[in-house]
């Protein structure tokens, strides 16, 4: 025996043979996969779906073997054979150099190993021929016109479409009795608005865009004498004989089914469906402005607006409107006018759009309000779809939009709803911008957070017992100096301001308190909290009258140390251990004992009957019950319940689930499993309507039970 070959050698060798498998493989499967698949096409064409499935099979195994069988050939010999026509280094002897026994003369002996070490030089440098068979491009070029061939044979050939053979019901079989077999084509032509191609279906079933116009072309396999096809809502499209052909035509202007009848019997148990795809109207997305409402603090010269619109078909005229609207109260005048965007461009397409505030005549106080209206290119009615509004207010100095309304109207953005956080942030940013402001407008900017400093604390002093401020007291806006008279009353720490001076003359004191002021520490409320947290609240009621002083004179500076303070008390008082509620019980009535465990209900009222719940839509669960009771459900109840709520989704698939039960022999026992039945059941589950909320009935009482409670009635002994 001769040395074996070494582990890399033997590795290099091993994978020349297995590329060279590999490449053979994919040229066979290359060849032989693109026809083999245009056939089953044609197949499944002209055949049906068995046929095709059984050819593909059979193709797959055929050219499995083939590629395993041509794998084969590619042995030791192959590739001594190879590497000798390709290396000629080799001379020769690659085959003695891959032998396993011994050469017998010398001379061999010396080749072998000559060859041998040739070998492997040439693998470690990755200088081995690649052996892989080259692509064969004639074949290529060959499979290539075979499987185009095929393809125009499969797509021109008319498709043979077997329907089943009429019900038992049927008054009259077709022609030729027991399953016919139709070659149907049907043509469609879309709208001419949606640019769409005529397009050619060789099945009974299609979907098609609405309004589309729909032509059948039925080439039964026997003669017949008439043909129609039947619809759902009962309408007939009777077909005209054009030699072996019949043929008609039906505008598609919503969904619907229907069944080919010929020589007036149905031809087939499945109702077919057209599915009318409707137009949408386009979709708007506007891109500038970002917000819908936009408050000018300085003059604006232009407006820009960008939107984009897109539409599944084509999108049609665009127009902006613009309203303006001026002046205020009983006094309002309002201006409209329209601009046009453009006549169309494509499915999708951006508008801009600058407007000109100046020629617009927008002043102080108005409000101008644009919307985009974009149409499509739909016959004879085209869908129009609207943007958002988009409002461009400029409020006028100190304007307010409840005049003569203080006590009715809220602000749009009152200052209620204010915390002491906000305010703190509110005064820190003022007292930045103090250098950018004029003395005038820092003051009455100082003076709206005091505003909003007292209508916060009013709110925490609720739960002290103190009453609301007068309406006479400053409002926004009101002269600073007279603006800080108010907290100045209120110098002493945990003390309300003084109420008002009694007068003399006549009336009481406290008719003069209720006519001129208001009264504090209202009990009731003094008992929501626990001393410990009024104290806090109280703390923090004292730091808002001293923060609301600084802010009414212009002192923002001054201010915030009392407001950090006051936020700090709110703090301690959020995060209390108990809040009581106020005094106000429930007495219930006391428990007679004496009939307790007894069973005694004499005397005892029901408070709460419970009534029977009508059925508000009785059609869809009178249906249900019939099919759980096997019974064959109302299908004329059925349809009109589905013309009555067009909402229903899906409701073509109600009907021919229905029709199909209709039609099923093996549905006409109750104890017989029907899958027509539970079909119908699962379209009709989410039609039921959703049942009241019930009361469980108390359970019947077992023999220990009654037992027991027949015990305790008994009357002692």
């Amino acid at each position: 025996m001769s040395a074996p070959l070494s582990a890399d050698l033997a590795r290099a060798l091993a994978q020349l043979r297995r590329r060279a498998q590999w490449r053979e493989a994919s040229i066979l499967f290359a060849l032989g996969l693109a026809p083999a698949l245009a056939e089953a096409w044609l197949l499944l064409r002209v055949s049906g779906k068995t046929t095709a499935a059984i050819f593909i099979g059979v193709a797959l195994v055929a050219l499995a073997v083939a590629a395993w069988r041509s794998a084969r050939r590619f042995d030791q010999h192959w590739l001594a054979r190879r590497l000798d026509a390709r290396v000629s280094a080799f001379e020769d002897s690659t085959a003695l150099a891959l032998a396993f026994e011994a050469p017998a003369a010398g001379l061999q002996q010396l080749q072998q190993a000559r060859i041998r070490s040739r070998l492997t030089a040439a693998a470690a440098r990755a200088e081995l021929p690649d052996l892989r068979p080259a692509y064969p491009r004639r074949g290529f070029v060959i499979s290539a016109a075979i499987t185009s061939v095929l393809l125009l044979l499969a797509l021109f050939w008319p498709r043979m479409v077997h329907v089943d053979a009429p019900s038992e019901a049927a008054t009259a079989a077709p022609a030729g009795g027991g399953q016919a077999a139709i070659a149907v084509t049907l043509m469609i032509t879309p709208p001419a608005y949606t640019g769409l191609a005529e397009q050619t279906v060789r099945t009974l079933d299609a979907k098609a865009p609405g309004g589309s116009r729909v032509r059948w072309a039925l080439h039964p396999d026997a003669a017949v004498a008439s043909a129609a096809l039947v619809f759902h809502d009962g309408s007939r499209v009777p077909l005209t004989r054009d030699g072996a052909t019949w043929r008609g035509e039906y505008n598609l202007a919503a969904s619907a089914l229907y069944r080919v009848e010929l020589d007036g019997a149905p031809t087939q148990d499945r109702l077919s469906r057209l599915d009318a795809i409707p137009d949408q109207p386009p979709e708007i997305k506007a891109v500038a402005p970002e917000k819908t409402l936009t408050i000018v603090e300085t003059p604006l010269k232009t407006w820009d607006f960008a939107f984009e619109a897109r539409d599944d078909y084509g999108l049609g005229a665009a127009e902006l409107s613009v309203t303006l609207t001026q002046g205020s109260g009983e006094q309002i005048k309002v201006t409209e006018q329209k601009i046009a965007l453009g006549e169309g461009g494509g499915r999708s397409r951006t508008y801009r759009k600058t407007l000109d505030l100046a020629a617009l005549h927008f002043e102080k106080g108005d409000d101008l309000i644009v919307r985009l209206a974009v149409a499509d290119n739909r016959t004879p009615q085209p869908n129009i779809a609207n943007s958002a509004s988009f409002i461009l207010r400029w409020l006028p100095d100190g304007a307010s939009d409840s005049v003569g309304l203080e006590g009715v109207v809220q602000k749009t953005l009152p200052a209620y709803f204010r915390s002491e956080r906000q305010i703190i942030i509110d005064t820190e940013a003022l007292q930045a911008q103090r250098p950018a402001l004029a003395e005038a407008r820092f003051a009455k900017q100082s003076d709206e957070l005091g505003v909003d400093q007292k209508v916060l604390r009013l709110r925490y002093g609720q739960f002290l017992g103190e009453g609301f401020e007068s309406t006479a007291e400053h409002a926004p806006g009101a002269d600073t100096a007279t603006a800080g008279a108010s907290p100045a009353l209120a110098q002493v720490p945990g003390e309300s301001p003084p109420a008002a001076a009694p007068r003399e003359g006549f009336g009481q004191d406290q008719d003069t308190l209720h006519e001129f002021g208001h009264a504090h520490d209202i009990a009731e409320a003094a008992t929501l909290l626990d001393p410990e947290t009024r104290r806090i609240l109280k703390l923090a009621l004292n730091e808002m009258w001293q923060a609301e002083l600084h802010l009414r004179q212009a002192q923002p500076e001054a201010a915030l140390p009392y407001e950090y303070k006051a936020l700090d008390y709110i703090k301690q008082v959020q995060q209390a251990e108990r809040i009581y509620l106020a005094r106000a019980g429930l007495e219930l009535p006391q428990v007679d004992l004496s009939r307790r465990l007894s069973g005694e209900r004499a005397g005892l009222i029901d408070r709460t009957p419970l009534l029977p719940q009508a059925a508000t839509d009785p059609v869809i669960g009178a249906i249900w019950d019939a099919l759980a009771a096997g019974r064959a459900p109302d299908t004329a109840a059925l349809a009109d319940w589905l013309r009555q709520h067009p909402e229903t989704a899906d409701p073509l698939a109600v009907l021919a689930a229905a029709d199909r039960l209709r039609r099923d022999p093996d549905c006409a026992l109750a104890n017989k499993p029907c899958a027509s039945r539970s079909e119908l059941q699962a379209r009709l589950w989410p039609l039921l309507p959703v049942p009241a909320a019930a009361v469980r009935a108390r359970p019947v009482p077992d023999a220990a039970s009654a037992a027991w409670l027949d015990a305790l009635t008994r009357p002692p002994q």
